[in-house]
């Protein structure tokens, strides 16, 4: 059972000089999803532009990439946190500072707080991370280089050998983990406010019918 994706709206109105206006400070919670996806898409458009896998790139070519990456992670973070996820957590993080944040530890403490919570530590996996530990590594390999995502360059070390085809799968695998998640955290809390019927005893739980 999947909740149904609220469909993109527009972001631009018309002055009165007839000239478009971005109409929003801030992106709408219930659009978040929408925007990684779209960073998400955006990024593996980019990177399959690259013809990673066998080819050596430079750090400036693939650093577009990466940021994409990273800022469609962010977005999945937000998506959750502020989402049904949030509802989970004991003590909800101040809306406004999520969203002006853009550190991925700090809003990834929250998601390994939600899914500790309702015990789906051994669901939440996906390839390259088989547990939360997997997870915190390479949400914090990504937020390290540049925590306030202002001044954006790749992680390359030059000392080490870096496969950038191999990043590019992991971190779409990482996004569809979240995404799936939302989804999972969404019906969960959708079943729990009486939203929806109650699970049969055999069903597995929402996480195994949505992931």
């Amino acid at each position: 059972m999947k909740r149904k994706t609220p469909a993109p709206r527009s972001l631009r109105r018309q002055n009165q000089s007839g000239r478009p206006l971005l109409r929003r400070y801030h992106i709408p919670v219930d659009d978040l999803a929408l925007y990684a996806r779209s960073f998400h898409k955006a990024a593996k458009a980019l990177a399959g532009s690259l013809q990673l896998d066998g080819n050596p790139v430079s750090d400036v070519d693939f650093s577009p990439v990466v940021f994409m990456y990273r800022h469609a992670l962010e977005l999945h973070l937000k998506a959750i946190v502020l989402g049904d996820g949030g509802s989970f957590l004991e003590t909800k993080p101040d809306e406004i500072s999520v969203h002006k944040t853009h550190s991925l530890s700090w809003l990834a403490q929250f998601v390994v707080q939600i899914v500790t919570k309702l015990g789906w530590r051994r669901e939440f996996r996906c390839a390259g991370i088989e547990n939360l530990d997997d997870f915190n590594a390479m949400v914090e390999s990504i937020n390290s280089v540049d925590p306030g995502a202002y001044t954006y360059r790749c992680f390359v070390d030059p000392n080490v050998e870096f496969n950038a085809g191999e990043f590019c799968r992991k971190m779409d695998a990482l996004l569809a983990l979240l995404d799936s998640a939302a989804d999972a955290l969404a019906a969960e809390w959708d079943l729990r406010s009486g939203a929806v019927p109650e699970l049969e005893p055999d069903d597995g739980g929402f996480w195994r019918t949505i992931h």
